[in-house]
């Protein structure tokens, strides 16, 4: 009941499959509770009647608003009525579904069970009743309020993360049960202390039913537990399901990408979009793999887009790449990266690489940054004419980049191997 971690779409999905059979069963309990008091009116004296109708007509109101709220059919014919009133009755109702909130049926049936419980306790109370009657109409009475609150307790809009309750509901909701009590008792012990009488019931009997709206509250902690437990079965089955498809996806695809990237990476025929498009399959694929082992990177993980680099690799070669990055990357400048990245570390190994090191930085200007991208590597360098070439994959990187003023730059590393130096302006989010 006070676990905000609740208000999620598993644990809003299941109390709105529980609800929806629950609150079906206690609408019927509350419409016999309701015949029931209609029943024993029968007992009342003559000259009270018309007054016992009055105060009973809005519970009854109440009763049929509510099974209308559960009966889809027929809040859609309300809802497309001729009566204007009604048609505003039948979209109030629709939208107060799953949604913690005040609506017409719950005030018709929360005010109307005080209005007809008030014909037997209180300063109204209809007097004389024989003592079967009153304790009848009471123990009913009581069962409706508790059907009425416990669905007030378990509502799924409590736990909607769409639209969440109000705060001011979220902190009275655990003061429904003690409140109900206190004023139970007042109500079903008054002439204790107001006529200086003996109830009908008794002090213990009064008692009792009072203090059964405390059990409200373990109710609750119940049918939550149950909503816990739901949720954590939903996401281990939901794990394990996809430890399985991510087992599958490695066994099946990502090894046949891994040897087409192999063979194309190996054919000097094949085109620079030929290679761009195998190595870009075969990071879709490690991503859909990470992702089905609950491991989704964040929006503009550098890092993480590396370690997947990095599994496509062969396994002697995966600790060659070192990243040294800091800053946070725009949406944008993020996919760019990815666009560019995957295509020069793999040139760096299929041309004999053993270390490369990525350096990701913003670099600051007067007006906007410059995203800089270094992949350095310690192979044998470019081959002849490899820049050059207007379909190689270099140029067909840059060709991507001119877009937002970005090009690739190589130069000799240090010793030996080559520099890779791509910038482009920086796209904010």
């Amino acid at each position: 009941m006070f676990d905000p971690a609740l208000r999620n779409p598993v644990a809003y999905a299941t109390a709105l499959r529980y609800n929806g059979e629950a609150y079906q069963w206690g609408a019927a309990v509350r419409g016999l509770c309701v015949c029931a008091l209609w029943a024993v009116l029968a007992w009342f004296p003559p000259d009270s009647l018309p007054r016992a109708s009055a105060q009973l007509l809005p519970v009854t109101l109440g009763a049929i608003t509510t099974w209308a709220h559960y009966r889809p059919g027929v809040l859609d014919r309300v809802a497309g009525s001729r009566s204007a009133a009604l048609r505003w009755l039948g979209r109030h109702l629709s939208g107060a579904k799953g949604r913690a909130t005040v609506d017409l049926s719950g005030v018709l049936e929360c005010g109307g069970i005080l209005a007809a419980l008030l014909l037997y306790v209180g300063p109204v109370a209809v007097r004389p009743l024989p003592v079967p009657v009153y304790v009848f109409g009471l123990a009913v009475s009581t069962v409706h309020v508790w059907t009425a609150m416990s669905q007030v307790m378990i509502d799924a809009g409590w736990y909607n993360p769409d639209a969440p309750p109000a705060r001011q509901l979220v902190r009275l909701r655990p003061l429904i049960p003690p409140a109900l009590s206190a004023l139970g008792f007042a109500l079903f012990a008054w002439p204790l202390y107001v006529e200086g009488k003996d109830a009908p019931m008794g002090v213990l009997g009064a008692s009792l039913l009072a203090a059964s709206f405390l059990l409200l509250w373990p109710y609750t902690f119940i049918v939550e537990a149950l909503i816990r437990s739901a949720v954590t079965t939903c996401h281990v089955e939901v794990l394990a399901v996809g430890r399985d498809d991510a087992i599958t996806l490695h066994s099946v695809v990502k090894n046949g990408v891994r040897a087409v990237m192999r063979q194309v990476a190996a054919d000097p025929g094949a085109g620079a979009e030929t290679r761009a498009w195998v190595n870009e399959l075969a990071l879709l694929v490690e991503e859909a793999r990470m992702i089905l082992l609950g491991l989704p990177e964040q929006p503009c993980s550098v890092s993480t887009l590396v370690g997947r680099i990095q599994k496509l690799m062969p396994h002697d070669q995966q600790q060659t790449v070192t990243l040294d990055v800091t800053q946070h990357l725009s949406g944008t400048d993020y996919g760019l990266v990815r666009r560019v990245l995957p295509d020069l570390i793999t040139n760096a190994w299929t041309a004999g690489a053993q270390h490369v090191g990525v350096n990701v930085q913003l670099e600051e200007t007067s007006t906007r940054p410059w995203v800089a991208l270094r992949v350095e590597d310690d192979g044998p360098g470019l081959p002849s004419g490899a820049v050059a070439d207007p379909h190689g994959s270099l140029r067909v990187l840059e060709s991507h980049l001119r877009r937002y003023e970005g090009r690739i730059e190589h130069h000799p590393g240090p010793v030996t191997g080559t520099c890779a130096c791509v910038r482009w302006k920086s796209v904010p989010d």
